[in-house]
């Protein structure tokens, strides 16, 4: 039985270190990095919080212990929400139990044996006026969040299944929403993408899938693979790791999905504090250095009014 509370902790110390020898670290250098993000932070008065210990270890890990590109991410991070509201404002506490129900999006309990995190992506047979892409991303954000909060994320598979989805669902989802995506995904989260697996993937999928792939960095890209089943996946990711319903010894997807939910019951207050969670420009001490954010920004409103 998968042990909720210990979900993404389970060998919390093994995976640090595997992480930190793939980067040439030490622990040593982690905790000097931390303890000088940590003190770049108190001179940031426009931040609404200071994060936890864990988040800062995650965005030291996944920006390769560069300290400019961590202060970056780490204002970013907050600034986001500013400039997306229709993206995080809505995503309380209600409204994430709400699209728990609708979108299987978790990482599995167990890792691989080079510690790479699997995490499932799948819409559920829901009508398609019940679809909305920019609720679907600002819930997809709240995991990573909590995430970022308790796990160590080291390299990322992930497998998005396509059983459910329809082509009425791919009507609603315009250039601008992919933008955004991969732009939030580049800018603030920085995840180590190790592989992308699109499984059940119905024949109207590929040409927007490889628009899809046209928008992002070629090394990104490179890593993303199309299957017309689910067959094949256990012959690229171990069994052991896999749900049932992909042939693997795991528990099904719809009983990790609830399991999950009791683990997003226990963010109710963090995410209710995030859907209302704003910088302060006025206290900024200095100008945001991802301008080019700002121009998307521009752009991506310019495109919807128009």
């Amino acid at each position: 039985m998968v042990d909720v509370d210990h979900w993404l902790t389970s060998n919390r110390e093994e995976v640090l270190k595997v992480s930190l020898e793939s980067l040439g670290r030490t622990d040593e250098e982690l905790k000097e990095y931390v303890s000088i993000l940590t003190e770049w932070l108190e001179t940031q008065p426009h931040l609404p919080e200071k994060p936890s210990e864990n988040v800062i270890i995650n965005i030291v890990l996944m920006n390769k212990f560069s300290i400019e590109k961590c202060k970056q991410r780490l204002d970013m991070y907050y600034t986001i929400r500013n400039l997306l509201p229709e993206i995080y404002g809505k995503m309380d506490s209600k409204m994430t139990m709400k699209i728990a129900d609708d979108i299987l999006f978790f990482p599995l309990p167990k890792r691989t044996v080079e510690q790479d995190r699997i995490n499932i992506v799948k819409l559920k047979d829901i009508e398609t006026n019940d679809f909305d892409i920019y609720t679907w991303m600002g819930y997809c954000y709240n995991v990573l969040d909590l995430r970022l909060s308790e796990d160590i994320c080291t390299a990322e598979i992930i497998v998005n299944d396509l059983e459910f989805f329809k082509l009425s669902h791919i009507t609603k989802i315009t250039p601008v929403h992919i933008k955004k995506i991969v732009m939030i995904l580049e800018k603030v989260y920085s995840n180590r993408i190790k592989q992308f697996h699109f499984v059940n993937c119905p024949p109207f999928a590929y040409n927007i899938l490889n628009s899809v792939k046209s928008l992002m960095k070629p090394k990104l890209a490179a890593r993303i693979f199309f299957h017309e089943d689910c067959s094949k996946i256990g012959d690229i990711i171990p069994l052991e790791v896999l749900p049932k319903d992909y042939g693997g010894s795991e528990l099904s997807l719809y009983d990790l999905n609830e399991l999950w939910k009791k683990k997003l019951e226990q963010y109710s207050t963090r995410f209710n504090n995030l859907s209302k969670m704003k910088t302060n420009e006025i206290l900024r001490p200095s100008p945001l250095v991802n301008d080019e954010v700002l121009g998307f920004h521009g752009n991506f409103r310019k495109l919807e009014m128009d």
